[in-house]
């Protein structure tokens, strides 16, 4: 296997496309994971905010992950 430096780079990124990782569950054999199945997993200890002011409010610093209350959506603290 070649250096990852060594690899060019993908502009185009899609759900379908793969990352390698380690599955915890399974003896930490190494696995392929799709970008969709990452992006879709639940986060269910992200904090819920109505907006960003609240987020501040809340204690969240700048960089910060939250969902939007209501939307499903997920906001970054500014």
């Amino acid at each position: 296997m070649a250096k990852i430096s060594s690899y060019s780079t993908d502009n185009t990124i899609s759900y379908s496309d793969k990352l390698i990782g380690t599955d915890a569950q399974d003896s930490n054999n190494t696995k392929n994971y799709t970008i969709g199945s990452i992006l879709s997993m639940p986060l269910p200890n992200v904090p819920v905010y109505a907006n960003n002011a609240a987020a501040l409010a809340g204690g969240l610093v700048v960089g910060n992950v939250y969902r939007i209350t209501g939307t499903g959506q997920l906001g970054v603290v500014f």
